[in-house]
């Protein structure tokens, strides 16, 4: 599935009555963290992919494009109903910055998308690790409980890839 049409999904499917008040700011900065983390890491692995000619490469971004597809649904009820104040501009700002930064791919410089890519999983780790010990929203922290080993693994597999 393409990045564009799962960055639909949080702004636009997603009911965000405007009127609301927003109980917890902090959450909805969480929150949307949370998105944005996901549309960057998921832009992200949709240009390795498309750049790479690594096949282990090339088989990390899909079980990380897995891992983003399975823990959708639940992201998804996490943001349900909330005003995140997000914008289309938003995911496309986001994502052009992506696209720019790939627009002079060289397979000979590949590990510097690589560490670009473990830095963004480290980021991952560091936020969901956060959330689990701030314990502060039950939802979140579940979410956060429950994204952390497989981006644990991933971890790893970048790291085994890269000292190769």
């Amino acid at each position: 599935m393409n990045i564009e049409v799962w960055a639909l999904l949080f702004l636009f499917i997603i009911p965000m009555p405007r009127s609301e008040a927003q109980s917890d700011a902090r959450e909805y900065d969480v929150l949307r963290t949370i998105v944005f983390m996901r549309t960057e890491g998921l832009g992200m692995i949709d240009l390795l992919h498309s750049h790479s000619h690594n096949k282990e490469i090339k088989a990390l971004c899909l079980r990380m494009k897995s891992y983003y597809t399975e823990t959708q649904p639940e992201t998804v009820e996490l943001c349900r109903g909330k005003d995140l104040q997000l914008s289309e501009k938003d995911v496309d700002v986001l994502l052009d910055r992506l696209k720019k930064g790939f627009e002079n791919y060289n397979v000979e410089r590949e590990s510097d998308y690589q560490h670009l890519f473990e830095e963004h999983i480290n980021k991952s780790i560091q936020l969901y690790a956060e959330l689990v010990q701030e314990q502060r929203w039950e939802n979140i922290t579940h979410f956060s409980f429950t994204a952390l080993p497989e981006l644990f693994n991933l971890q790893q597999e970048i790291r085994k890839i890269k000292k190769r």
